[in-house]
């Protein structure tokens, strides 16, 4: 369980600080490696660019906030995915709901903010370009996360 909460971590960084280890290090890396992915794919110059790349940084580091609350539940999910009852199961998906909610509520107070920077045409490319690599991402996680199992004190 360590390495998926190792590999949603370092796939889902955002952090534009100096590394202080080895970790902080690997996720600095990730995160400029998908903001070189997102600008060669969305092909914007000047002045579009350059806004684009601050809005850019700003959403991601909001967008790192929903990352650390899936980890949260992940590693909840880790320690009883093995014997799941219906409260705890009932209280999982509440919070998976929920962080789900205010991500979905954050992409569209962005898209709105995206919207006044370029063009429609651009701002669902780039929209596009996030949801493949999140994509990415949740099949690299979800194929190392095991089903849940049913509490045996039923």
């Amino acid at each position: 369980m360590k390495k998926i909460l190792l590999s949603m971590l370092i796939s889902s960084v955002a952090i534009f600080a100096l590394p202080n280890n080895e970790l902080e290090l690997i996720m600095v890396s990730k995160a400029t490696q998908k903001k070189a992915v997102v600008l060669s794919n969305m092909k914007l110059t000047g002045e579009v660019k350059e806004a684009f790349g601050k809005l850019y940084d700003e959403y991601q580091l909001k967008l790192m906030k929903h990352r650390i609350e899936e980890l949260q539940l992940i590693s909840h999910y880790a320690k009883n995915f093995k014997d799941m009852t219906d409260a705890n199961s009932d209280k999982l998906i509440m919070e998976w709901m929920a962080v789900e909610g205010e991500e979905l509520a954050l992409k569209k107070e962005y898209m709105k903010k995206f919207k006044n920077i370029m063009p429609s045409v651009d701002v669902i490319r780039y929209f596009q370009i996030e949801n493949r690599l999140q994509l990415l991402r949740e099949v690299q996680t979800s194929s190392k996360i095991p089903l849940a199992m049913p509490s045996s004190a039923k």
